[in-house]
């Protein structure tokens, strides 16, 4: 992607393949940027962080900085691909996407709704692409901001419409809880971390998380830290030893004792047993 503009990459699909597009589909890697894919017509099957994914017409993707993710097979007939630096984004946008509860977004869209994203974002790539636009890099920055918060808005309606059982506050716990563990999970991993920093009981985060995700607080800790242990397992030269200190833990031996009970493989054999070794 040589083209970046103000912290910003756009390519429309169903043109001519760019170069090096062969390597993003058979190569698994990693960006600290965010990865928004709007399919309108086509499919594109991928894994993100070792968990296969799949975009039909008339769907948006976005994928997180820091994920894996890999291209397995694309027929994209029509659509949009861009990516764009975190630093773009206001903190309150930042907050909402580090809130949402899935792993990674994927939304899928009504045919008006997918005509407004496809609208927009070929608006912002005029602007993207026209060296001559005066005000280019500022409108380019806050085009993408707007874009990202219809994403977000997009989402969130689904999400809330699978939540509207549960009570405001524990929702708001919830999407707290999982915001907080985003940003520092390398060096919180007890629960009364979390409750204390969020100012409730241990007790109290606990059964509001349990109750709104089906799942505990030191679960989600757990597979937080287990996910970067994948990543780093399967696409660095890092020893398990560096591996276990980068996570922050102290004693290497309770690292592989965890990653073996909660992986059900050792770290040695879970990086031996991988199929490809590329490194990032």
């Amino acid at each position: 992607m040589d083209d970046w503009f103000s912290g910003t990459y756009i390519k429309p699909f169903g043109t001519e393949t760019p170069a090096g597009h062969t390597y993003e589909i058979s190569k698994p890697h990693r960006h600290d940027f965010y990865y928004c894919v709007l399919s309108e017509e086509g499919e594109m099957e991928l894994e993100v962080d070792f968990e296969n994914v799949v975009l039909t017409d008339q769907t948006l993707f976005l994928s997180y900085p820091g994920q894996i993710h890999q291209i397995n097979s694309a027929r994209m007939e029509k659509g949009w691909f861009l990516a764009f630096d975190p630093s773009i984004l206001d903190e309150q946008l930042k907050d909402i996407l580090d809130q949402c509860l899935s792993q990674v977004i994927l939304v899928p869209l009504s045919p008006e709704q997918t005509t407004v994203f496809s609208s927009f974002i070929n608006h912002l790539y005029t602007v993207y692409t026209n060296q001559e636009q005066i005000f280019r890099q500022t409108i380019t920055k806050s085009m993408v901001t707007a874009l990202v918060y219809q994403l977000a808005s997009a989402y969130l309606s689904a999400e809330q419409f699978n939540l509207k059982k549960y009570s405001a506050r524990s929702i708001d716990i919830t999407k707290t809880f999982k915001q907080i563990l985003r940003r520092n999970f390398k060096s919180m991993k007890k629960p009364s971390a979390f409750a204390e920093k969020m100012n409730i009981s241990v007790s109290h985060l606990n059964d509001t998380v349990r109750s709104v995700t089906g799942f505990p607080v030191t679960y989600y800790i757990q597979q937080e830290l287990m996910r970067e242990a994948q990543r780093l397992l399967r696409y660095s030269d890092l020893a398990v030893k560096e591996i276990a200190d980068i996570l922050g833990f102290e004693d290497a031996q309770y690292f592989n004792r965890l990653f073996s009970k909660i992986m059900g493989i050792s770290p040695g054999k879970f990086r031996k047993d991988s199929e490809t070794s590329y490194h990032l």
